[in-house]
């Protein structure tokens, strides 16, 4: 019987730049756990994605990689899948969220993500010229955090691996001397729309960002009896992203799961 798979990306990079850049990757020891739980509750495989193809991931970072890894690593575990569900370590889900595969259609389904409308932008300005002055639709922007798929979409993943590598040098130089906004999501992104793949959005509340950005660590102060912060409350797939410092990712995952983590037994 086929089986949905959370390909959770939790790659430790042994770059010291990277393990001091990202505070030696502890959060993601704080990530697995209950990833592990929910998808154990929801009869879901979880795959965790711990070693990369290249292994160089400082020239390769693990955000490229996972989209070329992830068929091909499920495949060679011999899992019979029907959808895949790629994650960010740097996330947070909730005990009692539902089964989202049950949302999907036979697009690729994603979130949204017009948080930062500044960085967006620029994002995609900078990569305009090296697409050809492309006419990209801003409302059809996803985040990369979050993505689904199955087995129509392997051959998306392979034409992004091919032009990755064949561009490799200008991607680069774009990537970290002339744009410097992300790394695989401009790309990622113009890649979708060049390619006319349909693309289908799950609920916000299935990925909140910019926490402190939205105040959605704040309470209903008002009330005087609910202190219940807002994205325990009205989120179920939290994350920690968009921080002035992000040595605060592994400290505000810490205090949020020491919170709730009773939940996970």
């Amino acid at each position: 019987m086929k089986k949905n798979v959370l390909f959770w990306v939790g790659i430790k990079s042994e770059n010291p730049h990277l393990r001091e850049k990202h505070g030696d990757f502890k959060y993601l020891d704080i990530s697995k756990p209950c990833w592990e739980w929910w998808c154990k509750k929801n009869d879901v495989v979880f795959f965790p994605y711990e070693k990369t193809t290249e292994s160089d991931t400082n020239a390769h970072k693990a955000t490229w990689q996972r989209w070329f890894d992830v068929f091909k690593q499920v495949e060679e575990a011999g899992i019979d899948y029907d959808k895949i569900a790629v994650i960010d370590g740097s996330t947070l889900i909730k005990w009692d969220t539902p089964n989202f595969f049950d949302m999907c259609t036979s697009q690729v389904t994603a979130f949204r993500s017009l948080e930062n409308l500044r960085w967006i932008t620029e994002s995609v300005d900078g990569y305009n010229d090296f697409f050809n002055n492309f006419e990209f639709d801003m409302k059809k922007y996803i985040s990369c955090g979050f993505q689904i798929f199955d087995k129509r979409h392997k051959k998306f993943l392979q034409d992004l691996k091919e032009f990755y590598f064949d561009n490799y040098d200008s991607i680069m130089d774009l990537q970290n001397n002339k744009v410097g906004k992300g790394t695989d999501q401009p790309v990622y992104n113009y890649m979708l729309q060049i390619n006319n793949v349909k693309v289908g959005s799950i609920p916000p509340s299935f990925m909140l960002t910019h926490l402190n950005r939205f105040d959605w660590f704040g309470h209903n102060w008002q009330l005087k009896k609910d202190n219940i912060p807002f994205f325990i409350k009205y989120g179920y797939i939290w994350f920690y992203s968009g921080f002035p410092q992000r040595g605060l990712r592994y400290d505000l995952m810490k205090q949020t799961w020491d919170a709730i983590k009773e939940n996970y037994k």
